[in-house]
């Protein structure tokens, strides 16, 4: 696997001038701020595929409190935040990862507050309209945001019984590290790893900086975050959350710790929890693996025709649609109670001849006991 180990240029050049040194195999610097494990961290630009708005001022919270499903009142005492954005029929928008500004004051949000919205470069400027829509008189600014571009640090073992890897030494909940790289823990599991915010015009001494934080490798042949979090089943983005097709429950967003049942009313508030509180979740989405051989033909179809892609039982019954498939592993939208009795799946796909065998089982982190009826 092809790595990329990022050095300073020689003095008196800028940042965005600094050598990239590459080599082969696993390049690690010293891991003495890694616990529990000696596997290395794998670092992962994601800025091809994500975006950052900004929404900031006076009646900030009570803005995005009435917008989202996950309370905001958690940024009292933590820096980042799960949360989906909902149409007024109940029906997903986009999801999106949100951070307090680095720049934002360590605790407290009552006065206002300065805040990231991550999500999907694509939906970036559809939610920052979305949001426009119901600023009316509110004090609140809404921008796209290019200070700075995300990363992803994580440990790729899927296995739910291993230890989780945590960086010592480096504070994350309580205040940024330094201006320039910020780390966040992601909201959703700890196997997910840490996201990390870095400002776009000290790239180059921020990647210094960074693998002086987080001992480890920068992948820069292949993607590897995403076959990584199919293969946990945890879904993200307009690819395996299409906007208007899908429900937050269905996607996971009460167990990834995205949905609040506790706080006041928000659009699309009234149908996700009737759901929950009726306890009737039949389809969720779920992690599927492939074997080799056929499945090597899904590499590069556009995701609107995998989306359209049946999920059937061995005797021919369609319990579910694909939702994403990247490396041997992909996620699929699955009716639960009909897919966890062991049996071999298969997949059609449009422009496909014949099926692709597949597999899913239940993810580590879902609770023992799921609804009566899911």
């Amino acid at each position: 696997m092809l790595l990329r180990r990022w050095t300073l240029a020689a003095a008196g050049t800028t940042p965005h001038a600094a050598v990239a040194t590459l080599t082969t195999g696993c390049k690690l610097l010293p891991h003495r701020t890694l616990s529990s494990s000696s596997k290395p961290f794998t670092l992962e630009p994601l800025r091809d595929h994500r975006s950052f708005v900004r929404v900031h001022g006076t009646d900030s919270v009570s803005f995005l409190q009435g917008l989202m499903t996950n309370d905001m009142r958690h940024l009292e005492h933590s820096r980042s935040l799960y949360a989906m954005f909902l149409r007024v029929n109940g029906r997903v928008f986009c999801d999106a990862l949100i951070y307090r500004h680095p720049a934002a004051p360590v605790a407290g949000t009552t006065d206002g507050g300065d805040f990231l919205l991550e999500c999907d470069r694509a939906v970036a400027p559809r939610l920052e309209k979305h949001l426009k829509l119901y600023r009316l008189r509110k004090k609140v600014q809404v921008l796209a945001e290019e200070t700075y571009q995300a990363w992803v640090a994580f440990v790729p073992d899927s296995e739910g019984e291993r230890p989780v890897v945590t960086l010592d030494g480096i504070t994350t909940g309580d205040r940024p590290d330094e201006e320039r790289v910020q780390l966040y823990k992601d909201p959703r599991l700890p196997r997910l790893g840490y996201r990390v915010l870095i400002r776009d015009d000290t790239q180059a001494a921020s990647m210094d900086r960074l693998l002086r934080l987080v001992p480890g490798v920068i992948a820069t042949d292949r993607p590897q975050y995403t076959p990584f979090r199919y293969s946990l089943g945890v879904g993200e983005g307009e690819t395996n959350l299409p906007d208007g097709k899908c429900f937050p429950l269905e996607c996971n967003g009460d167990f990834l710790h995205g949905v609040s049942f506790q706080k006041g009313c928000y659009i699309g508030q009234e149908l996700t929890a009737r759901t929950y509180h009726t306890g009737v979740i039949r389809k969720r989405l779920m992690p599927v693996q492939f074997t080799g051989g056929p499945s090597q033909a899904l590499e590069g179809i556009a995701p609107e025709v995998l989306r359209e892609a049946e999920i059937k039982t061995e005797d021919g019954a369609v319990v579910g649609k694909l939702r994403g498939y990247q490396g041997g592993h992909g996620l699929a939208l699955l009716r639960v109670e009909k897919v966890l009795t062991g049996s071999t799946l298969t997949l059609t796909v449009l422009g496909i001849p014949g099926t692709i065998p597949c597999r899913t089982k239940k993810p580590f982190w879902w609770p023992n006991e799921l609804n009566a009826r899911s």
